[in-house]
């Protein structure tokens, strides 16, 4: 079996699919270390969830109404709506992620 530290850190969500892989699919980890496509794999993965982050990010923002005029007259109030939201993506996704 291939050891953890095989794998360099990625990122975030590369780093939560290689701990979902090692402690629940060890068999698919592997099966991507003698494929050699486990560095490829985890690129792939990071990029798509950066990017499906952005994007619900921003979807809820403008669902919510969370806009530069806020931002303007309330910075305080705007960064605390973003980072709630931002939350509730993180954990949307990490759940994805690791399923």
């Amino acid at each position: 079996m291939i050891r953890e530290d095989y794998v360099p850190y990625m990122g975030e969500w590369a780093e939560l699919r290689k701990n979902y892989l090692l402690e629940e699919k060890p068999e698919d980890f592997q099966e991507l270390v003698e494929s050699k496509l486990l560095l490829e794999y985890f690129e792939g993965i990071e990029e798509m969830y950066n990017n499906k982050f952005d994007e619900l990010v921003e979807e809820q923002m403008e669902r919510e109404g969370i806009d530069e005029e806020l931002k303007s007259r309330d910075p305080l109030e705007w960064v605390g709506y973003v980072n709630n939201i931002r939350s509730q993506v993180r954990e949307i996704l990490t759940a994805e992620i690791c399923s």
